[in-house]
């Protein structure tokens, strides 16, 4: 018994060590090609960490190599951890998935073509509230990076979202012929950002470093440049004319729906910590995080808030991306399983090939 004990183990670490290997040439292959400045992944497999890593440059310029706790730029990803506020203000009884935001706002929110109906918060979570992305507004900050926001989220939303402000349009809403059907909304996610504000009554960046970075021991994680030194944060690099080029952070008024940095190693200890909430204590209860990604069937039912349901390869995943300007990022959960599947990188490189073959790799054999 002892033996074959002994032969298993030595079995399984041979296995491991095998698709590291593997691993580290994907991603000295995809490193190899001019426009990939650095990648971070990390790997759960039934609930253990088995890949952390970071290779590359997080600063070309100063030849400044990316670690695992180099902060990256995670764009949409960022959703994930404002849902996990309003999830935990929900748990404190202090927000209602199902009533109206107007009960949590510094001031209304109406949808002009629609007034009589409410916005719920469940509705922000999944994108249906009909609350719309203005892209001529928002194009110079995702497209000419400015660093941290200027303006405060309350005074941009209010401007955006009530009758007679500066930036309001009826166009921000949708209309009869398309209401409350699923439509992408950075808005509505910042709008979630507003509601933990005005619920807590302090900045979202603050609530989530008191009741989710802090009790994880989060250090390289932060919502606003401020909360660094500038010189961990990776650089973000698009390519033009050939050549790689930092054109300065990114930073957005809407910041709850994509401003959020991270390294790989806080990503995977706030991931396995989800995945792993039913025997461990996490910052949500086991219930929550069965109400927010409850398990997949086999037919890919999506009742899930946030996140997307992906097949990879022979796998359901729930899924979350992010993208913008020099900074891409992608995480699949299997929450089934207890596997999961993260990787950053500071360009504009597609990440989905290299997530599929890691998904081959890995949970394929």
């Amino acid at each position: 018994m002892v033996k074959i004990t002994v032969y298993l183990l030595v079995l399984m670490s041979s296995v491991v060590l095998g698709n590291e290997t593997k691993i580290d040439d994907l991603i000295n292959t995809q490193l190899g090609k001019r426009h990939t400045p650095s990648l971070a992944v990390g790997i759960i497999s039934n609930g253990k960490v088995i890949y952390n890593k970071a290779r590359g440059y997080s600063d070309i310029e100063n030849k400044t190599l990316a670690t695992i706790h180099t902060p990256y730029h995670i764009a949409s990803v960022t959703k994930v951890y404002t849902s996990i506020a309003i999830f935990h203000l929900i748990e404190k009884k202090q927000i209602t998935l199902h009533e109206s935001i107007n009960q949590y706002l510094p001031f209304k929110v109406i949808n002009p073509h629609h007034p009589e109906d409410k916005i719920t918060v469940a509705e922000l979570l999944n994108h249906r509230s009909g609350i719309l992305d203005n892209e001529e507004l928002y194009l110079p900050y995702w497209s000419i990076p400015k660093g941290d926001p200027k303006v405060t989220l309350s005074e941009f939303l209010k401007s955006y979202l009530v009758p007679n402000e500066k930036n309001y349009s009826r166009k921000h809403y949708e209309d009869a012929s398309r209401y409350k059907v699923f439509d992408y909304s950075n808005t509505g996610y910042a709008l979630l950002g507003l509601i933990i504000e005005s619920v807590s009554g302090v900045r979202l960046d603050e609530y989530l470093r008191k009741h989710i970075f802090t009790p994880l021991h989060l250090s390289n994680t932060g919502m606003f440049l401020e909360n660094f030194e500038s010189r961990s944060v990776s650089k973000t690099y698009t390519l033009d004319n050939g050549h790689l080029i930092f054109k300065g952070f990114n930073g957005y008024p809407d910041y709850p729906a994509g401003q959020l940095r991270t390294s790989i190693d806080d990503a995977i200890i706030f991931f396995t910590g989800y995945l792993r909430s039913s025997i461990k204590p996490f910052v949500l209860s086991n219930k929550t995080i069965n109400l927010i990604t409850p398990m997949v069937g086999d037919k890919g039912e999506d009742n899930a808030y946030t996140w997307y349901l992906k097949k990879v390869n022979n796998n359901w995943y729930y899924h979350h991306g992010g993208a913008d300007l020099g900074a891409r990022a992608s995480v699949l959960i299997d929450v089934k399983n207890q596997n999961a599947i993260i990787a950053f990188t500071n360009s504009d490189t597609d990440l989905d090939g290299l997530v599929k073959s890691i998904d081959s790799i890995v949970f394929n054999e």
